[in-house]
């Protein structure tokens, strides 16, 4: 199924008053990643990521919005169009696969923006909070991958990605029976 999302008219340029706009109406700044890198990166380092997930939650918002009745429509369709939305704001390939239970993101040609992959994170977060209707927190775990985890548990899931558990790992552990 292709993507409801049409990228066509996706800014509107108002050179007179030298603003750039979403057809949403959000003002917006285009930057090469050279500079969004280091401001994310900085953002990351002094721990408060919120800007980059609130910007998350608009694209799955503007991936909402070109759904007739996202409530109903199904994985697939959803799915397609954050993966459009994504791509149309240059943030690279959105992917999901599934490890028994648990869901991954995955992105390809995403800009490099911090070491530790907490900025896509972030990002990824708010995307994925907007599209389900609940919080969600994405971890990034090896290979490039992000784990979408409970925030109850998302510092938990973090320190064992840190201590060098793969996503297969991590999704053992986490549905490892306690006291396992």
């Amino acid at each position: 199924m292709m993507p409801r999302f049409d990228p066509a008219g996706l800014y509107e340029l108002d050179l007179a008053h030298g603003t750039v706009k979403t057809r949403g109406g959000d003002r917006v700044v285009v930057l090469s990643d050279t500079v969004l890198g280091p401001l994310v990166s900085a953002a990351a380092a002094a721990g408060d990521l919120t800007p980059v997930r609130a910007l998350g939650e608009k694209l799955g918002e503007a991936a909402r919005g070109s759904l007739e009745d996202a409530a109903a429509a199904g994985p697939e369709a959803v799915l397609g169009e954050a993966r459009a939305v994504f791509g149309a704001f240059g943030w690279g390939r959105l992917g999901l696969e599934r490890w028994g239970d648990a869901l991954v993101a995955t992105v390809d040609g995403a800009p490099g923006l911090d070491d530790a992959g907490l900025g896509l994170a972030a990002l990824l977060g708010g995307l994925f909070s907007a599209l389900a209707g609940r919080e969600v927190s994405c971890v990034p775990a090896s290979g490039g991958r992000f784990l979408l985890v409970d925030p109850s548990v998302a510092e938990q899931v973090w320190s064992w990605a840190e201590g060098g558990a793969d996503v297969a790992s991590l999704v053992g552990r986490l549905h490892r029976p306690e006291g396992a």
